[in-house]
């Protein structure tokens, strides 16, 4: 977990012996954002590759696939980041992001296609990226759509993960 990397690190001073280092801070933290964007990425290959092997079907645009892999990797990256500026221990960290989870993966409908919740409940799931990932990955898979039916999608979790990481970064203490 992101979040809890730095939190290490910090504590045991790694982070702040990094910050003598001739690299900017924003240059380390963009390292370690990095290293959870990849770890993220293996762990859809590793699940979508499992997949092929069993004979699931992922439909017919792996393009539009990978466009919702990497955008809501890198939102969920975003959002760890933004978890490490609110948390002081790794205790901290495990609980807010169980949380934090548990709350966004139901309302964006990861437990449930939102499709049989009211209309309310679908307004205010899409304030969960998961919801837009789940809309992404659902276009291409059930409905055979291909990258112009996910770009909306993709634009979004794009925007979510510029304003979560701006805010991020301004929160960030580098110290």
């Amino acid at each position: 977990i992101g979040c809890l990397v730095i939190l290490t690190e910090r504590k045991q001073w790694t982070f702040q012996r990094m910050l003598t280092m001739p690299v900017s801070p924003g240059q380390i933290v963009a390292g370690k954002m990095l290293a959870r964007f990849i770890m993220g990425m293996i762990q859809y290959g590793v699940a979508f590759g499992f997949g092929l092997i069993l004979g699931v079907y992922f439909g017919d645009s792996p393009l539009a696939l990978l466009l919702i892999m990497v955008s809501f990797t890198l939102c969920s990256t975003a959002f760890a980041l933004l978890l490490a500026t609110f948390v002081k221990t790794e205790m901290q960290a495990g609980s807010l992001l169980n949380l934090v989870v548990l709350i966004l993966a139901p309302l964006g409908g990861a437990w449930w296609p939102l499709e049989i919740v009211p209309q309310w409940m679908q307004t205010v799931g899409h304030l969960s990226p998961v919801a837009w990932a789940m809309e992404g990955f659902r276009s291409v898979i059930f409905h055979g759509g291909g990258v112009e039916s996910v770009m909306p999608q993709v634009l979004v979790l794009l925007a979510i993960t510029a304003v979560v990481f701006v805010i991020s970064v301004r929160r960030f203490k580098y110290e």
